[in-house]
């Protein structure tokens, strides 16, 4: 499913993360392309308008077509999160569960935005307890795209106030990193385009302790305004 070939490219600021083009088969990138685009909005399982941190947003992750299930599936297959572990260096990832939260179809259009935040680090599942947020893998499926749309994935250092990469959304690019207290990420410019379009699927592990693997309190999505993150430095991938 995914192509054999990949180049991977790593980097250890402002956090852990990779960037891989051409990630699927090509057959299946297309394939995946031409089923999201058959998403109708309406349909979302989740929509956020007119909130200040995220607008025109739809998210879908029930009730999807069955290629788009076998790929969540491979995506959280042995075979798959293997490499993952592989590549992050994090084990004892939750695999073979399709219930974790988050995972899905994200679609952002005309003038929407999500603005930087962190993630939320940890949630109770009702069959295997308090997970904790470890990993994001994102999927970009926008053909042709160019810089003025303005959906560049922005990933920021929160304590130097810099924003250290502008990551383009192009089709069949995929960019993991890990989720922690320092992953501030987003795309807080007003999308210049029809529509920016997505799969996420978010991995996670056990912890049977008050606080997360970081020594963090539960807690939601945490956002920021990096209006003013310096940009001198700033590298565009």
């Amino acid at each position: 499913m995914i192509s054999s070939d990949l180049s991977i490219d790593t980097y250890n600021s402002p956090f852990h993360f990779c960037v891989i083009d051409n990630f699927l088969k090509p057959e299946v990138a297309n394939k995946v392309l031409e089923c999201v685009n058959n998403l109708k909005n309406e349909n979302a399982n989740s929509i956020f308008q007119g909130n200040v941190y995220e607008h025109s947003k739809y998210a879908f992750n029930i009730k999807l077509d069955k290629y788009l299930e076998e790929v969540f599936r491979y995506l959280v297959s042995d075979e798959f999160v293997d490499k993952i572990e592989n590549m992050t260096g994090i084990r004892n990832l939750i695999r073979n569960d399709l219930t974790l939260l988050g995972a899905g179809v994200h679609r952002i259009t005309r003038g929407g935005y999500l603005k930087d935040h962190t993630d939320f680090n940890s949630y109770t599942h009702p069959r295997l307890g308090k997970l904790d947020r470890r990993i994001n893998l994102l999927i970009y499926l926008n053909p042709e795209w160019k810089d003025e749309y303005n959906g560049h994935l922005l990933l920021s250092d929160r304590v130097n106030k810099t924003i250290n990469f502008k990551i383009r959304p192009v089709f069949n690019r995929c960019v993991i990193f890990n989720t922690t207290n320092k992953s501030v990420h987003g795309h807080p410019y007003p999308l210049n385009t029809e529509k920016r379009q997505s799969i996420a699927v978010y991995y996670y592990t056990q912890n049977k302790n008050v606080v997360d693997f970081e020594g963090d309190h539960e807690h939601s999505t945490l956002w920021y305004n990096t209006n003013d993150y310096d940009t001198k430095d700033t590298i565009i991938l």
